[in-house]
């Protein structure tokens, strides 16, 4: 009888251990079927275009919309490369193979690395053929990883693009196979030390928010304007109804007035929505040279907060006046201009890095026309601190995971309280 029970207890103890080695190391998609929006980090990047996380050019043979495109091209030869930063990363990996699905539009010499948080891999290469989607399954040990590393990015490129060559990468089901709990990565409760021991220190820029110049600070080249939504003869017949600079229809107003007022998000769609609700309004402008490039601005923020390991967060802030169109009557048989004001505020990232970051206001960061800025307050699990442009505060998070930041704005008589939320790793 004992002898039965000690042969029970020693198998149900294998089965734990064997449970516990299956636990310990496990796959992870890092992108799968667009619902893992990451980014792009600017710093560095010389594909021509930012990529598009949930691009939909129709089902390929071997990859179904929506997939990561990265598209574009330059008057000379050269390699374009970028590091995508996912909202699962870092990870502790331990052999294994990185997976992922690659097609382009021509033929191509595609390259892929991971960067840990101290190194980079190899690149391994691969050929692609035009319109052909390619299943990759890469050995670490390929990558020259032969040990344990924590991925802090995924690098991508095209190497040896001929100029004048229009060209489209398409990436999709990105996944490491092999990953542990196991991880020397930054935990959440610590601040990011850096060589000199010392934080990420944040230089304030010395520019007015209301002028339209932005000088590029971390990016390669200052980015190109949101295309516009007028023709010339469209804009003519707006501007003898209105005197107002940006004309949006009353769906997308109702779009921009609902994305604020939401008060629940997921920390990657309110990432987006400052910079999505700039490009509604922007781009439907009757004039150029308005307000200063709010792409520029989102970008330039993306750059600073990867480069302070994201401890170092911008907020971006716009201050607009705009109109809407509306029916003037139940029919809709004519319509009619109606006055609007945005006043919001946004993140470049859905994640932070550490329960304790700085939060920088500066006029950089501010698409504005106004002379006077708005008073901004920033609340976290129940504490409210003012801030004013060229200052920054130090945020204390409460644990990891999904957080919410209360940002307060006052323009005038303008009064919006809208709520940001942000993972923290």
């Amino acid at each position: 009888m004992m002898r039965r029970m000690f042969k029970g207890v020693a198998l149900a103890g294998a089965l734990l251990a064997l449970d516990g080695f299956a636990e310990e190391c496990k796959g992870v998609a890092l992108y799968s079927d667009g619902s893992d929006n990451g980014q792009m980090i600017e710093t560095g990047r010389t594909f021509p275009e930012s990529p598009e996380w949930k691009a939909n050019w129709g089902n390929f043979d071997g990859m179904n919309a929506p997939y990561i495109r990265l598209s574009g091209m330059k008057n000379v030869q050269g390699d374009w490369k970028g590091l995508l930063s996912f909202p699962s990363l870092p990870l502790h990996v331990d052999g294994g193979m990185l997976r992922l699905k690659v097609r382009a539009t021509q033929n191509a010499k595609f390259g892929v690395w991971l960067k840990g948080t101290s190194s980079e891999s190899r690149v391994y290469y691969v050929n692609l053929t035009a319109d052909k989607t390619q299943s990759l399954e890469i050995p670490l040990e390929s990558l020259g990883v032969t040990g344990s590393m924590d991925v802090a990015n995924v690098g991508v490129g095209l190497f040896g693009v001929p100029q004048y060559q229009y060209t489209t990468l398409f990436i999709d089901d990105v996944e490491l196979s092999c990953t542990k709990s196991g991880s020397s990565v930054v935990s959440s409760s610590s601040s990011v030390a850096f060589a000199n021991d010392e934080r990420w220190e944040y230089e304030f820029s010395n520019v007015e928010s209301w002028s339209v110049n932005r000088e590029a600070r971390l990016l390669p080249a200052v980015e190109s304007e949101f295309s516009a939504a007028y023709s010339p003869q469209e804009r003519n017949a707006l501007l003898s109804t209105t005197d107002a600079d940006f004309v949006v229809s009353m769906l997308d107003h109702l779009k921009i007035v609902n994305s604020i007022r939401a008060k629940e998000m997921t920390a990657q769609k309110s990432r987006l929505s400052w910079y999505d609700n700039l490009y509604t309004v922007v781009r439907n402008r009757l004039r150029e040279n308005v307000v200063a490039n709010p792409k520029q601005l989102y970008f330039e923020a993306e750059a600073i907060a990867a480069n302070s390991d994201y401890t170092v967060i911008p907020l971006l802030v716009a201050d607009l006046d705009y109109v809407y169109s509306a029916c003037s009557d139940a029919t809709c048989a004519s319509m009619r201009n109606v006055n609007a004001h945005l006043l919001t505020a946004g993140l470049p990232t859905s994640f932070v890095r550490g329960s304790k970051v700085s939060l920088v206001l500066d006029p950089y960061f501010i698409v504005t026309k106004q002379r006077e800025l708005p008073s901004v307050s920033v609340c976290v699990a129940g504490s409210c601190k003012s801030v004013s442009p060229g200052n920054q505060l130090e945020l204390e998070f409460p644990s990891s995971g999904l957080q919410t930041i209360v940002v307060k704005l006052k323009s005038g008589d303008q009064n919006v309280e809208q709520k940001l939320f942000v993972e923290v790793k």
